[in-house]
């Protein structure tokens, strides 16, 4: 349908070099544009869910709406310029269309990209050298910022697979860290924080031995 748009641009921009012609080839020229502008929109949700479905992501069906609505307009303009109503409707189904395959690409995004960060063992941060941790902890911070992510486009998704493979290929060779280093760092992500009357020196050292204990900030209560 975009590529017959173009085509019917070009034919609107030949009957324009007839005067007669000049008054049909204006109105149909800028039909043309709103309706291009709304396949544009149709094509590049297609293209994300594509992308998504080629990355193993589950799509909906509404990928085979894309066309719905569309071909009556196309046979009409086979055999002569299509009617205002004509191209209103083509425009509606479009803008139908493609909002229709844009939630679903949005629902297929957050539950693939949901899946891929799941699979990655971002346990083992702590484990990597402390000059490789601020590396693996920025890019596991892009990609649930990515994840959480109300838009997505081809590039957002080649850019998450290229950093994920980034981060699963760092953590790959590293250790599982210990239970008790995981249940401290669990206990200091909760709220209210721990103070330091409910930390150890035996869990302080556990930090140090993992260089864990410049991540860690101490603030005074009532400071």
């Amino acid at each position: 349908m975009y590529e017959m748009a173009l085509q019917l641009q070009d034919r609107a921009r030949q009957l324009a070099e007839g005067e007669a012609g000049e008054k049909e080839a204006a109105r149909v020229s800028s039909r043309i544009t709103e309706l291009s502008a709304r396949l544009a929109e149709l094509r590049k949700e297609v293209t994300v869910a594509l992308a998504l479905k080629e990355q193993g992501a589950a799509t909906g069906p509404s990928l085979s709406a894309a066309s719905d609505g569309l071909e009556p307009f196309a046979k009409r303009a086979q055999s002569g310029w299509p009617g205002d109503q004509a191209f209103n409707t083509a425009k509606r189904k479009a803008q139908a269309a493609a909002v229709a395959i844009r939630e679903e690409n949005l629902a297929a995004w957050a539950e693939w990209s949901g899946r891929r960060l799941a699979s990655l063992p971002l346990a083992r941060i702590p484990m990597l050298p402390p000059t490789e941790q601020a590396s693996a902890r920025s890019r596991r911070l892009d990609l649930e910022r990515a994840a959480s992510a109300k838009a997505v486009t081809t590039g957002d998704i080649t850019l998450f697979v290229t950093k994920c493979e980034a981060l699963a290929e760092s953590l790959r060779d590293a250790k599982e860290p210990p239970v008790e280093l995981l249940a401290l760092l669990e206990r200091l992500d909760t709220r209210p924080a721990p103070t330091l009357l409910d930390i150890t020196d035996q869990e302080i050292a556990l930090l140090r031995e993992f260089a864990m204990d410049g991540q860690v900030t101490l603030t005074r209560k009532g400071a």
